[in-house]
């Protein structure tokens, strides 16, 4: 049996193909482990972060033109 349940259909969908989450270990300086730390959400915080940068909309504009 495969996850999620015993009803045909029960259980979490998979992820659209490109959109799993990918675990990842990164090293950050106490300060900023601090801040993750106190967000409600690290991995969102880290993400929006980054999504919101100009290295990331300019990586991202060339790697899909």
């Amino acid at each position: 049996m495969n996850r999620g349940g015993k009803r045909a259909g029960a259980g979490r969908k998979p992820a659209p193909d490109g959109m799993a989450k990918v675990p990842m270990t990164i090293k950050v300086e106490p300060e900023l482990r601090e801040y993750l730390r106190s967000c409600e959400n690290a991995t969102e915080a880290i993400e929006t972060a980054l999504k919101r940068s100009k290295a990331f909309r300019d990586w991202k504009r060339e790697s899909s033109g």
